[in-house]
C-alpha cells in the first residue's frame, strides 16, 4: 500500500468511525451533511503509481516550476506588509498593474526577481474574463487600492468612529478603517486571494484545456521546449495551480508550525481549520488538499510520455485529485469566512468587530471565483446580501453598501445560514 492509499484509507476509516458513534450522540456534527468532504481518491486504484511524501520537483515529480505564481505571491505580501505603515504614500493599485517592472518599487527578491521580471498581480485578477476584455474585478480592486491609499494619507491622525474614517486599535495593531468601518486592506489582501489565487487555481489551471485531458500540448515531453525546466505542459499547468496556493512543497502540513504550517495565504488559512474539520468530521482540509496536489501531480508524471501515442495518464485518478484539491481549497476559504463571522459575534470591543466582519466579506466573496463549487455565485451573493452588501450590485463595488458599524449579531448569523446551503455541518463545526 502506497503513502497516499494508507492515508486516503485513514480518512475513510476515521469517517466511518464518526458516522457510527454520532448517531447515538447529539453533541456530534451529522455526519451525513458533512459528507460532501470525503475524498474522491478513496475508492481510486491508483495501481503501480508511486505517491511520494511531499511535491518534490526536484526529484521524483520533476522537472517543473511555478515561479511566476511565487513573485506574485511576494508582490501581495509585500502590499500587505506596506499597509501596516500609515500614512500609506505607495501607489498600490500601480504596484499591481507594474509588478516585477515597477522602478523603486517591490524590494523583496522574490517579488522582484528580475530574472522575469514580467509579473504582475492585475492581469491575473479574474484572468479569463480580463483576457477577453473584461477588467471590470481588475479595475474594482485597483479602485480599492486607491481608496486605501487616499484614506490613508488623509485620515491616519483621525481616530475612526460611526460615519468618519480613521484609525482603529485591535490588540497590539492600528488599523485604518473607511467611514462605513470597512478595513481597506482586509478585503484587498484576501479578496484577492479569491480574484488571483483561488480563481487561478480551479477555474483556470485546473479545467480541462489546461492541466486536464483536453490540453492540446498533452503530456508528452515531445510536445514543449523547455521540459527541462517546466515538464509537461499539463504537469506545469498543474504546478501553476499548486503554487498560488502557497504551500512549502516539501514540510506542508507542518503540525509543528501551529502558526501557519510552513505556508501562506490560502494554505495558511486552509490549515489554520484543519484541527476544527478533523474532530467534527474526520477529515483535515491540509492533508487532504496536499495529499490531492502530490497525488495528482504523481499521476500526470507517471502517464507522460514521448509524444501523444506513449501517454498513459489515469484520467480517472486524476479527475478524482482535481475535484480533491477543488474541495479542500473551496472548503479551507470558507472555513475562515465561517471563522470570522463567529468571531464578530462573539467579540467584546467594536474595533474587533469591525475588523473580523471585514475579513469574513472578503472570505466570502472569495468564494465567487468557482464556477462549479460547492456554493454557486448567486449563494454567496445571498450570504454578502445578508450582511448589508448591495442586492443589485454583488461586484466587488457592492460592498460600499455596507455599514459595518451597524450590523447586527442576527445578520451574522443568517450570513452562516445562507451559507449553510453549500457548507452542510461548517456552522456547528466549531471554527
Amino acid at each position: 500500500m502506497t503513502y497516499s492509499h494508507f492515508r486516503y484509507f485513514t480518512v475513510a476509516l476515521l469517517a466511518l468511525t464518526f458516522t457510527m458513534t454520532s448517531c447515538d450522540d447529539d453533541t456530534n456534527v451529522d455526519s451525513d451533511i458533512a459528507g460532501f468532504l470525503e475524498s474522491n481518491l478513496a475508492d481510486i486504484d491508483l495501481g503501480n503509481i508511486d505517491v511520494p511524501m511531499n511535491y518534490d520537483l526536484s526529484g521524483d515529480l520533476g522537472p517543473g516550476s511555478y515561479s511566476g505564481q511565487i513573485r506574485r505571491l511576494a508582490q501581495l505580501a509585500e502590499i500587505v506588509d506596506s499597509s501596516r505603515n500609515e500614512p500609506i504614500y505607495w501607489d498600490i493599485a500601480q504596484a499591481m498593474e507594474l509588478g516585477g517592472t515597477m522602478e523603486g518599487g517591490f524590494q523583496s527578491a522574490e517579488a522582484q526577481n528580475t530574472a522575469n521580471s514580467s509579473s504582475d498581480l492585475r492581469s491575473k485578477i479574474d484572468e479569463l474574463n480580463f483576457d477577453n476584455g473584461n477588467t471590470s474585478v481588475a479595475d474594482d480592486f485597483a479602485s480599492l487600492a486607491t481608496n486605501l491609499v487616499q484614506s490613508s494619507q488623509d485620515n491616519y491622525t483621525a481616530t475612526a468612529s460611526n460615519g468618519i474614517a480613521g484609525m482603529i486599535t485591535t490588540g497590539t495593531s492600528r488599523r485604518h478603517v473607511d467611514a462605513n468601518g470597512l478595513e481597506f486592506i482586509q478585503i484587498l489582501e484576501k479578496g484577492l486571494y479569491g480574484a488571483i489565487f483561488y480563481d487561478q487555481m480551479v477555474d483556470d489551471y485546473l479545467r480541462p484545456g489546461q492541466a486536464g485531458a483536453e490540453n492540446s500540448a498533452g503530456n508528452n515531453q515531445s510536445a514543449v521546449s523547455n521540459y527541462d525546466s517546466n515538464g509537461t505542459d499539463r504537469q506545469h499547468r498543474w504546478d501553476e495551480a499548486f503554487g498560488y496556493f502557497g504551500a512549502n512543497p516539501n514540510t506542508y502540513p507542518n503540525p509543528n508550525n501551529t502558526s501557519n504550517g510552513d505556508s501562506q495565504f490560502i494554505a495558511n488559512y486552509t490549515f489554520d481549520f484543519s484541527d476544527e474539520t478533523e474532530s467534527a468530521f474526520g477529515i483535515s482540509l491540509a492533508e487532504g488538499a496536499m495529499d490531492a496536489f502530490i497525488t495528482g501531480r504523481a499521476i500526470l508524471k507517471a502517464g507522460e510520455g514521448f509524444g501523444p501515442s506513449d501517454e498513459s495518464t489515469n484520467e480517472e485518478a486524476y479527475e478524482a485529485a482535481r475535484q480533491d484539491v477543488k474541495l479542500y481549497v473551496e472548503a479551507g476559504i470558507a472555513a475562515a469566512g465561517y471563522h470570522y463571522l463567529n468571531a464578530a459575534i462573539n467579540d467584546i470591543t467594536v474595533e474587533d468587530r469591525l475588523h473580523h466582519i471585514s475579513e469574513a466579506l472578503a472570505f466570502i466573496y472569495s468564494l465567487s471565483f468557482n464556477s462549479t463549487g460547492q456554493i454557486s455565485s448567486s449563494e454567496v451573493h445571498n450570504a454578502l446580501i445578508a450582511l448589508g452588501w448591495s442586492s443589485t450590485d454583488a461586484s466587488l463595488n457592492g460592498i460600499y453598501a455596507i455599514n459595518l458599524w451597524e450590523v447586527t449579531d442576527a445578520q451574522l448569523q443568517e450570513a452562516i445560514s445562507r451559507l449553510d446551503i453549500g457548507f452542510p455541518g461548517f456552522s456547528t463545526a466549531g471554527f
